[in-house]
């Protein structure tokens, strides 16, 4: 009888099974489609450590570090990660470096628009966005995700686990989960349905909301992030500093004006993070997200028309881009470009859950953060062989007494 069932196979879903089966358990994984198939297989796959609460500062170090003990395994581009930020997100990023310092994390703080300007035309000279503190993390970067999730899964079948694809879960009983190919018994479940939080929990039997300052609310909001492939001839992040160009986070007071015709695109606050492409030409990239009623889940990612950018994000982004590097000003009608999105499903905080949830069940409900919190797998298995401190601000209850993370000043809901 495996003594662990984990539903999903994303990047938590084979995390955890890699780190129980290496102890010695029998896990048997299952998705009702594909590893990698959900928010996965399609994530930009950034890693950054770039978060206003403190408590998962340390847990996306330890990712880091995973990352850094086999990159060419997992597909990691250390390129670093650079957050650009107009005047009132100043306090925030002093906070973050601070954390990371705490955390024995890497990062380097420049403040001042004078400053800022000089550090980041010494990379680009044609830098342009006007910015009054920069927060760089060297130790960041961008993962190939399904090379992630096949290294993975590749882990988790070396140490022992079972990973059967196509297998839907369909329901609970005690001591098993029902399935459309059958019961498979276990003494423990470990639900990471990535997107799928909401079925998830009616099959447990339980409402998907919670207490929110005395106010019901549901577990989880979605969000359409806005991602795709931009190329653009004669034009790239190249500079003079020689080195791959960082992943960059650039934040605008605003407003955003339209690179193709002047109109006033976003009238208040907004953001872009861009980086290389996966071939090394183009840019990859993505901006502010769009917050969802309950869309339907299936299929999920860019084949589904509910799930695609919307029609004006590619003049938000190429704008932005304008805005950030003066070679790509007046170029609006040169790009080529292919959109994708997908759905994420965020808490009332904007931060993971990892609780027990029904009696022999944990789940992982991710708020989007995937790439970035890589080792919660680690965490976990620690959590279900007796507990783990660095777990408990990410509880289930803390939303009912208050204990919530600390909000940005940020116009992202997930830093």
């Amino acid at each position: 009888m495996p003594s662990h069932v984990v539903i999903g196979g994303g990047v938590n879903g084979l995390s955890v099974a890699w780190h129980l089966a290496e102890r010695g358990a029998d896990v048997v994984v299952l998705d009702k489609g594909r590893i990698g198939g959900g928010a996965s297989g399609i994530a930009g796959g950034i890693v950054r450590n770039y978060y206003r609460s403190e408590p998962i500062t340390g847990l996306v170090r330890m990712s880091v570090e995973m990352f850094e003990e086999d990159p060419e395994a997992y597909g990691f581009r250390q390129v670093g990660y650079m957050a650009a930020v107009p005047e009132r997100q100043v306090d925030d990023l002093a906070a973050i470096r601070d954390q990371h310092e705490r955390a024995g994390y890497e990062s380097e703080l420049v403040t001042g628009a004078d400053a800022c300007r000089e550090y980041l035309t010494w990379r680009w000279p044609d830098w342009e966005a006007p910015v009054e503190a920069v927060l760089h993390e060297r130790r960041g970067g961008w993962a190939d995700s399904m090379q992630t999730v096949r290294r993975l899964a590749e882990r988790a079948r070396a140490a022992g686990a079972e990973i059967r694809e196509g297998v839907e879960v369909t329901g609970f009983d005690p001591g098993a989960v029902t399935t459309a190919a059958g019961r498979v018994e276990c003494e423990t479940v470990v639900a990471c349905p990535g997107p799928w939080v909401e079925p998830m929990w009616r099959l447990l039997g339980l409402e998907p909301v919670v207490e929110v300052d005395g106010e019901r609310r549901p577990l989880v909001t979605y969000i359409k992030a806005q991602e795709g492939e931009f190329a653009l001839e004669g034009a790239g992040l190249s500079g003079s500093a020689g080195a791959e160009a960082p992943v960059v986070h650039l934040d605008q007071a605003g407003p955003l004006r339209s690179d193709r015709d002047g109109r006033v695109l976003v009238d208040g606050p907004w953001g872009i993070y861009f980086r290389m492409g996966r071939t090394g030409t183009g840019i990859t990239g993505g901006g502010l997200p769009v917050y969802l009623g309950g869309p339907p889940l299936d299929p999920y990612g860019p084949d589904n028309p509910e799930h695609a950018a919307d029609p004006g994000f590619t003049d938000f982004f190429t704008s932005g881009l304008a805005t950030a590097l003066r070679r790509f000003r007046g170029r609006a009608g040169d790009w080529r470009v292919t959109a994708a999105g997908g759905l994420l499903t965020h808490t009332p905080d904007d931060y993971p859950v990892c609780d027990w949830v029904a009696p022999g069940v944990y789940a992982i409900v991710d708020s989007g953060h995937g790439f970035k919190t890589l080792a919660i797998g680690r965490l976990v298995a620690d959590d279900l062989d007796g507990g783990e401190p660095l777990l408990e601000p990410f509880r289930l209850g803390r939303f009912a007494s208050g204990a919530l993370h600390v909000a940005s000043q940020g116009p992202y809901p997930w830093t």
